[in-house]
């Protein structure tokens, strides 16, 4: 089913926390605005919106689904990170009077993905670039630092991270039910993605590994029954890159090559691996040849 034209399915996973779970579509391959989960949470005062997808359209639909369990406002709208997929319905809420949150780098990346991401809205969904509008961060919170936000008696902690997945990550943590919203620090099911730096993506992994947590929303992919294990899946998935990248430049082994061979054997353990795994090293390989 193509969401763009149906109503989004949402799913209540803890009380008053509802998830839209996007599809497993490359954005070079069937990507329809709509490949990475997104959601909201309803408090006794406010609405949180937790990202907001690739498009109007799904924004649209999200802005539906919202409306049909409450009226309450929507006071804020949080963006995970820059990537398209994420950030694209936030003009919809602009008419909600929304604050919108994100990490103190998001504008910046917003304006210098603007131009390409305007390409490949009118490219892939035929959105003309003046429907491709950006909404930046009205709250912005630096790295290391968490914002609390009370939805009334829903109080959610939001902590932007040194860069890692990307350099404007942040997660959400809603305390009354223990789950944490991961934006694309956590993958599950498909391959994961990595545009900023190796090293930062390792560590933060690891340390939400040890968060207190009774459920991790991933970026894409279904919410794991164990998030410990599924936050180590990814971390053995990167080190194992990390290292592998490494040792390739200790043995010679250029670029092309390495993009062909390294890891082979994790591409069965995700989708999609076969088109993301060689855009990860060549991202990482020319960052670590000066190491």
């Amino acid at each position: 089913m193509n969401h763009l034209y149906a109503s989004l399915n949402m799913v209540e996973i803890k009380s008053n926390v509802f998830i839209h779970q996007g599809q497993h579509f490359d954005v070079d391959k069937g990507y329809q605005g709509d490949i990475c989960n997104i959601g909201f949470i309803i408090g006794n005062k406010s609405i949180a919106v937790i990202d907001t997808g690739g498009s109007l359209k799904v924004g649209s639909e999200l802005l539906k689904e919202i409306r049909k369990r409450s009226s309450l406002p929507i006071s804020h709208v949080i963006n995970t990170h820059v990537h398209l997929d994420h950030i694209y319905g936030n003009a919809v809420f602009k008419s909600e009077q929304s604050e919108f949150v994100g990490h103190k780098n998001l504008a910046k990346a917003m304006l210098i993905r603007k131009a390409f991401y305007e390409r490949l809205n009118l490219e892939l969904l035929k959105v003309p670039f003046k429907d491709s509008v950006q909404v930046p961060p009205s709250i912005e919170i630096n790295e290391g630092e968490i914002l609390k936000i009370d939805l009334g008696d829903r109080l959610l902690s939001i902590e932007a991270y040194p860069e890692a997945h990307t350099d404007s990550d942040v997660t959400v943590f809603d305390e009354k039910t223990k789950t944490l919203w991961t934006g694309d620090l956590l993958f599950v099911e498909r391959a994961p993605v990595i545009d900023g730096n190796i090293h930062g993506f390792i560590e933060v992994v690891k340390n939400l590994s040890h968060r207190s947590l009774d459920l991790a929303v991933p970026g894409h992919g279904t919410p794991p029954e164990d998030h410990q294990k599924a936050f180590k899946k990814m971390q053995h998935y990167l080190v194992s890159l990390r290292d592998a990248i490494r040792q390739a430049i200790d043995d010679g082994i250029d670029l092309d090559e390495a993009t062909q061979t390294l890891l082979k054997d994790q591409a069965n353990e995700w989708e999609l691996f076969n088109i993301q795994n060689p855009r990860n090293i060549n991202r990482v390989y020319p960052s670590m040849e000066w190491e």
